[in-house]
């Protein structure tokens, strides 16, 4: 797998720690949700700051969770969140509030709290792994170590790009003031060692056709739902040219019977278009790319690993009928237009059983992890976490940024008002 730093917020100042447990140099107001205050400083706050590193959030057999090393789980968890949602985290996420003060999907932690239980969950699984794998005398692949060291660099490099003095500057901007570049170097170690042992052992457990047939079965009215079918024919890539009918559609949605024959006329003319030169993959590509309306123009009409049932019916059909081979091509008509289509190439895999098998390997790797934490005595006291707020400037500078614009929009709308009243 590959390690890569994220592109994050700045760092903020030392008031942005929030702690679940008020810290012996903090105020002693039980109702204030911050550890440290402005008045704070110098050795007092580098005791405080090491107090609260210090805490003991987690203890999984011999390994610790500290609030050093917890920043990395918790955020960790937040970055991956956003990369899965991307564009979407708007709709679940209000990026104007801190995290504790606003809740999660689930309805009944904030952010924050499901963020640190599933930091923590990690942790434990984490910590399980590694002290199996070491017990194992399990040693990183190569290519793992090499990422490693290329990571270093990777940050340094990330860090002069974005404008940082150093790489633990860049880091910090992540994970917050306790990170360096060697902890989160240290932390992606372990993350690799638990993933490539945790894959070595269920690559150890042997899986058989009959093994996948049968967990397809057991699972057979989930995979009819994903319309995941028990056909055996390979999957298939092909490249396609989607001429769609123009102009108005009736209230059902339907185009006029002179707008269908009119793209089944362009349709043809395209095709004979490419029949007249060269009849290649790579120049029907180049006509998809001039053509066709589907979205996968701009890589030239491909789609790879197309398997049976995933393309409307007569798209489909096409695909896979029997006897289709490389080169083949035809124009087929579906609800969506009409579809000039290039067979490129038929894969070595069928796609219910690759997907089952993944799904089982996937079900073997879930009960492997719960075994091997389950062999580990674990506790946790979530009262002692500190979760430092790296998302707070970024806030701050962006309801900044609304303020003045919406005082630039009041001051032109009061201006607008004053100069039709002057008008005589």
């Amino acid at each position: 797998m590959a390690v890569q730093p994220l592109r994050m917020t700045p760092r903020i100042p030392l008031c942005g720690w929030n702690c679940r447990k008020p810290c012996t140099a903090a105020s002693t107001d039980s109702a204030a949700p911050r550890a440290f205050t402005t008045n704070i400083v110098g050795l007092a706050v580098f005791c405080a700051v090491s107090q609260v590193l210090a805490r003991v959030v987690a203890v999984c057999g011999s390994e610790e969770l500290t609030n050093r090393d917890l920043a990395y789980y918790y955020w960790n968890q937040y970055y991956s969140f956003q990369n899965a949602y991307g564009m979407y985290m708007a709709y679940l996420m209000d990026q104007t509030k801190a995290l504790e003060d606003q809740m999660s999907p689930d309805g009944e932690n904030t952010w924050q709290q499901m963020l640190l239980n599933s930091g923590v969950e990690m942790f434990q699984s984490i910590a399980s792994l590694s002290q199996k794998a070491q017990a194992a005398q399990f040693q990183l692949s190569a290519d793992s170590e090499q990422q490693l060291t290329d990571l270093k660099d990777t940050c340094e490099q990330s860090a002069a790009y974005f404008g940082y003095d150093s790489g633990d500057a860049y880091i910090q901007s992540v994970f917050g003031p306790s990170a360096s570049v060697d902890g989160y170097v240290e932390f992606c170690r372990k993350l690799l060692l638990t993933t490539e042992y945790l894959q070595s052992l269920v690559d150890a457990e042997a899986i058989s056709d009959a093994d996948v047939a049968a967990y397809y079965d057991e699972h057979a009215e989930d995979y009819a739902a994903q319309r995941v079918e028990k056909i055996d024919k390979p999957m298939v890539s092909i490249r396609h040219i989607l001429i769609q009918p123009e102009g108005e559609q009736d209230e059902d949605g339907n185009y006029s019977d002179e707008a269908w024959t009119a793209a089944e006329q362009k349709a043809n003319e395209v095709l004979q278009e490419w029949e007249a030169g060269d009849k290649t993959e790579e120049r029907f590509g180049e006509l998809a790319q001039k053509y066709s309306a589907d979205g996968s123009a701009t890589s030239g009409g491909l789609y790879e690993n197309v398997y049976p049932g995933q393309m409307v019916t007569e798209f489909n059909d096409w695909c896979f009928e029997d006897g289709r081979d490389v080169g083949d091509y035809g124009l087929v008509k579906t609800e969506y237009g009409y579809h000039i289509i290039y067979f490129c190439a038929a894969s070595e895999q069928v796609y219910w059983y690759e997907t089952a098998k993944a799904d089982l390997q996937r079900e073997r790797a879930s009960q492997l992890e719960q075994d091997a934490m389950d062999e580990f005595d674990f506790s946790e006291d979530l009262t002692q976490a500190a979760i430092f707020d790296v998302l707070a400037e970024s806030r701050a500078q962006n309801a900044a940024a609304q303020a003045e614009a919406e005082a630039a929009q009041s001051e032109t709308t009061d201006n607008a008002d004053a100069s039709a009243t002057d008008e005589p």
